[in-house]
C-alpha cells in the first residue's frame, strides 16, 4: 500500500492521483497554545468533490501550551465553521455628523453567519504534575461528516478554559475507497450549552421539538447525541456528578433511552493526574472524550418525508445558591442521511487495542497473553461469525473464530486469550502486531481493504523467577483486592476485600515457571491506594527480586480503580531497564498537610542527594541519605508555603526531577 502524507501549515496542495487504500493527511491546526477562553481558527484545504473516502479519521493531539499545562479541566471542540448563506452584520464605528440636530453615520461591519459542526469534545486533564513538553493523541471517526469535508473549510478549537492552557493540532486523515454507505448530508439539531434550573425552560428553551426533511434519496438516517454535564451547585451534585438520563423521540415515539454518564473514570488512560481525575462524572472524564451516542432512524425514512426529534432530559429541580453560576449541559444533536449500503458482507478490523501503543489504551498495555481488537459491521446483513488471524510480525499466525450478532454499523470489543507462552516467544525483533479479519457470515469478503491492520506496541517487561510482592495498605484497606495469575488462568494468589488490615505491611514470594503473568492491584472505591481527594490514607506496592539478580517495580497508590500490570519470566520478549526515577517513589502528589512518604529501593548502598526547590530555582530544603540501599521514610514539608516545588533526586550518575504540590 502507498501512503502519501503531504503536510504543512495552513494551506495543503493534496495529490490528485490517489488509488483506493492511499491515504491523504490535512493538517489545519500545528500546535495552536490555547491560552484564554475562545475560538482558535484555522484553515484546511480538503479534497475536491468528486473522490470517495472509504474512512475519513481526525486525529486530534493535545498537549501543554508554550508555558505548561493549566491545572484545571476544560471543554475543547473541534469544530468545522460551514459558511450558511445568511448575511448578518454588526455595527462598527458611529461618527456625530452634527449634534443639533444629531446626525450620526454609521459604519457596519456585514459578514456571512457561519454555523458549527462539532466533530470532537475532549476534557482537558488536570495538567498541573504533566512535563511541558506533554501530548496524547485523540483519535475520531469523521466518516459521517464527509457531505462538509471537502475545498477550504475553517476548522476551529473550542477552548472553554480561563488560564493557560494546552496546544491543538488537528489531522484529517482521508483514505480512499468505498464507504460503508454514502453520507449525504448532516445538519445540527441542538448545538450549543444551556443552564439547566428545571426542566421546562430547559426544554422550551433548548431542546424544543425540531422538524428535520428526509432527503428522496435516503435510505438510511441516523441522530448522534453529544452530551456532558457541568457544574454541582446543588445538593444533587447535578448536572457534573449526578447520573441522568435523556430520552429521545422521534414523531413523538420514544425510541431511546441513554444514561448520561461515565463510570470508568478510575480507569483514565491518562494517569495519575494531580486533581480528582477519577470522580465519574456526566458523560465525560478529565483528560479523555466526551461519549457520542448514536440513534438509527433507518425505520423511520422509508414511509416520512420529514420527521420530529426531541430530546427530554431526566428532570431535577434545585435553586442556584446566591452568587454561584449554575449547573448546565453542552448538547450537541446531529441529523445523518444516508445513502443505500454498498456491501452485504463486509467485517472490518476497526482497531487493535492491545498489543498497542495507541495512547487511548494506555492503560491496557503493555500486554502479553491477551489480544484486543475492535470489529464492526458495515455491511447490510447482520453480522454472526467471522474469522480472526493475528500475530507478532516474524512469530506465530493463530487462528480465532468469532460469533456474535452485530447490526450494520455496529461494533464490537473481541477479547482473545493467548495460555501458551511460546505464541509471544518466537518473533524476529521487531515489535509489531498484525491481524486481520475475514469470512463475514461464512461469505467472502466484499470489501477486502479494511480487513488488515498493524500495530507498533512495546514489550512487556521481563522480570527473574523470584519474586516478592510489598503491599503497605491505607487505612481503607477493606477496599483493596489484587490477584497474581498466568496466561492460562491459574490464580497463584488472589486476596479479596475486606481481608487485609488497615496501614499494614504484607510481603508474599513466588517462584515462577516461564510464561507470562498478570498482576492486578484494585480498589473497589475507585480511588486506589493514595489519593488527596479523601481521608484513606497512604497505601504502596512493589515488585521486587527475591534473592538474585537486583529488580524492583513500584506502582503509584494513585492509580483510581485497578492497575493490571503484565510481564514475562523467561521468555525472549521482554524488556527493562532501570534509572533512577524506577526505584523512587513519592506519594500522596499534592499534598494536603505537607507531609509526603518517600520510598526508595536500590541495588547497592549508596548516598543520595535530595533537594527542594522552589519556583525560582532555590534549594530550600536539602538532605543526604548516606549508605543506604532501601528506605521509606516521612518528608515533612508543612513549615513551607503552600505552591509548586521541585524534588530534585541526585545520586551521583543520575538525576531525577519531581514536581511535588503542597496544598
Amino acid at each position: 500500500m502507498k501512503n502519501i502524507f503531504t503536510c504543512l501549515i495552513g494551506l495543503l496542495a493534496l495529490n490528485a492521483f490517489a488509488a483506493p487504500g492511499d491515504t491523504t493527511s490535512v493538517i489545519a491546526h500545528q500546535k495552536t497554545d490555547m491560552t484564554w477562553y475562545g475560538s482558535y481558527n484555522a484553515w484546511a484545504v480538503f479534497p475536491a468533490p468528486g473522490k470517495t473516502y472509504h474512512k475519513i479519521l481526525l486525529k486530534y493531539t493535545m498537549g501543554c501550551a508554550t508555558g505548561g499545562c493549566s491545572d484545571w479541566d476544560y471543554t475543547t471542540r473541534i469544530r468545522l465553521m460551514i459558511p450558511s448563506g445568511i448575511m448578518d452584520s454588526t455595527v462598527a464605528s458611529i461618527d456625530t455628523i452634527s449634534t443639533n440636530p444629531l446626525v450620526t453615520d454609521t459604519t457596519w461591519n456585514v459578514f456571512e453567519v457561519e454555523e458549527p459542526f462539532e466533530l470532537a469534545r475532549v476534557i482537558t486533564p488536570y495538567g498541573g504534575s504533566l512535563p511541558n513538553n506533554w501530548e496524547h493523541d485523540f483519535i475520531f471517526d469523521i466518516t459521517d461528516y464527509s457531505s462538509l469535508l471537502h475545498d477550504s473549510v475553517k476548522v476551529q478549537a473550542f477552548y472553554s478554559g480561563w488560564s493557560s492552557g494546552f496546544s491543538a493540532t488537528t489531522e484529517f486523515i482521508f483514505v480512499e475507497g468505498t464507504p460503508a454507505r454514502p453520507a449525504l448530508s448532516v445538519e445540527n439539531v441542538y448545538n450549543g450549552y444551556k443552564d439547566y434550573i428545571n426542566s421546562a425552560s430547559f426544554e422550551s428553551q433548548f431542546l424544543n421539538t425540531k422538524t428535520v426533511s428526509v432527503l428522496p434519496a435516503a435510505q438510511g438516517a441516523m441522530v448522534r447525541v453529544i452530551p456532558t454535564g457541568h457544574g454541582f451547585v446543588n445538593a444533587l451534585n447535578c448536572a457534573e456528578f449526578c447520573e441522568k438520563d435523556y430520552y429521545l423521540k422521534v414523531n413523538n415515539q420514544q425510541i431511546a433511552t441513554q444514561a448520561m454518564w461515565r463510570n470508568d473514570c478510575g480507569l483514565n488512560p491518562i494517569w495519575p493526574q494531580a486533581g480528582t481525575w477519577l470522580y465519574d462524572r456526566a458523560n465525560w472524564c478529565p483528560g479523555d472524550k466526551a461519549f457520542h451516542y448514536d440513534h438509527d432512524l433507518t425505520s423511520f425514512v422509508s414511509s416520512n418525508n420529514s420527521l420530529s426529534i426531541n430530546i427530554d432530559v431526566e428532570p431535577y429541580v434545585y435553586s442556584v445558591p446566591a452568587g454561584e453560576t449554575p449547573a448546565g449541559y453542552y448538547f450537541t444533536t446531529q441529523y445523518f442521511q444516508f445513502g443505500a449500503f454498498s456491501f452485504a458482507h463486509d467485517v472490518e478490523l476497526a482497531d487493535i487495542l492491545a498489543p498497542s501503543k495507541t495512547d487511548e489504551y494506555a492503560r491496557m498495555n503493555p500486554v502479553c497473553g491477551k489480544v484486543i481488537l475492535k470489529i464492526k459491521n458495515n455491511g447490510s446483513q447482520n453480522l454472526t461469525s467471522c474469522d480472526i488471524r493475528y500475530g507478532i510480525e516474524g512469530g506465530n499466525t493463530l487462528n480465532y473464530t468469532w460469533s456474535g450478532n452485530l447490526a450494520p454499523m455496529e461494533s464490537e470489543i473481541v477479547s482473545i486469550e493467548i495460555p501458551d507462552p511460546v505464541d509471544w516467544e518466537t518473533y524476529t525483533g521487531s515489535l509489531h502486531f498484525l491481524a486481520s479479519v475475514d469470512n463475514p457470515n461464512g461469505q467472502a469478503d466484499e470489501y477486502a481493504l479494511n480487513n488488515s491492520k498493524k500495530a507498533a506496541f512495546t514489550a512487556p517487561p521481563v522480570y527473574p523467577a523470584q519474586l516478592k510482592f510489598l503491599l503497605r495498605t491505607n487505612t481503607a484497606s477493606h477496599e483493596t483486592f489484587w490477584s497474581l495469575k498466568s496466561a492460562d488462568g491459574t490464580v497463584l494468589k488472589s486476596v479479596s476485600p475486606l481481608s487485609l488490615s488497615p496501614s499494614t505491611n504484607y510481603i508474599d514470594t513466588f517462584n515462577l515457571s516461564p510464561g507470562c503473568y498478570e498482576l492486578l492491584i484494585g480498589d473497589t472505591d475507585k480511588d486506589g491506594l493514595a489519593f488527596f481527594g479523601n481521608n484513606d490514607g497512604s497505601g504502596s506496592a512493589s515488585l521486587r527480586n527475591n534473592g538474585g539478580s537486583f529488580f524492583n517495580q513500584t506502582f503509584t497508590g494513585n492509580f483510581g480503580t485497578e492497575i493490571r500490570h503484565y510481564f514475562t519470566v523467561g521468555l525472549g520478549i521482554g524488556s527493562h531497564e532501570y534509572a533512577l526515577k524506577d526505584l523512587i517513589q513519592l506519594y500522596p502528589n499534592p499534598s494536603e498537610n505537607g507531609k509526603v512518604n518517600f520510598s526508595f529501593y536500590g541495588a547497592d548502598r549508596t548516598d543520595l542527594n535530595c533537594s527542594l526547590l522552589d519556583v525560582n530555582g532555590g534549594i530550600v530544603w536539602q538532605n543526604i541519605y548516606e549508605g543506604e540501599s532501601e528506605f521509606d521514610k516521612e518528608l515533612d514539608f508543612s513549615a513551607f508555603p503552600k505552591g509548586v516545588y521541585i524534588l530534585r533526586f541526585s545520586n551521583g550518575t543520575e538525576t531525577h526531577n519531581k514536581k511535588l504540590i503542597l496544598n
